[in-house]
């Protein structure tokens, strides 16, 4: 069967593949307290630029202000954030500053590695996950609005003991 000629079909905007997870777990001692811990996930994804070059955040958080990874905490307990950092890499790649945001550029053809790293601080004996749930990015840097990728990217679950 052949498409339509009036039809347009979408092309996909971006590739995302994740190249490396990892997660470790740092016992923190009390006291005459239960004990807490730290969990340090990181995450390395891959984003491939398709047919046009997208501008995306280098900024992380877990709320809905206009960032570019977008992440939540699942646990068998209340988890709080310590830490966020996302950083960008890659061949061909430039760091534009709009205000006081700070864009990964990434030409068409053209992929990027975003380094993902959270901390977390958790109840013993418990297990956590951190899920990037929504990426935002701008195929125009004077557009008002972002897009979003919604791909969950899930780091390992990680036991606290």
């Amino acid at each position: 069967m052949t498409p339509n000629p009036q039809q347009q079909v979408e092309l996909p905007i971006m590739l995302i593949s994740v190249s490396k997870k990892s997660a470790r777990f740092t016992r923190i001692r009390i006291p005459r307290a239960p004990d807490t811990g730290i969990g340090t996930f990181f995450m390395r994804i891959d984003m491939t630029a398709m047919n046009q070059t997208i501008y995306v955040p280098t900024s992380i958080a877990s709320s809905k202000k206009p960032t570019g990874f977008v992440y939540r905490i699942e646990g068998t307990a209340e988890g709080a954030i310590v830490k966020a950092d996302v950083s960008a890499q890659g061949d061909g790649i430039a760091q534009i500053t709009v205000g006081t945001i700070v864009y990964t550029k990434i030409p068409a053809g053209m992929t990027a590695s975003f380094r993902v790293l959270i901390d977390i601080k958790g109840r013993v004996p418990k297990s956590y996950q951190v899920v990037v749930h929504r990426i935002n990015y701008k195929r125009n840097l004077n557009d008002t609005r972002y897009e979003s990728l919604l791909q969950e990217i899930g780091s390992k679950i990680l036991k606290f003991n």
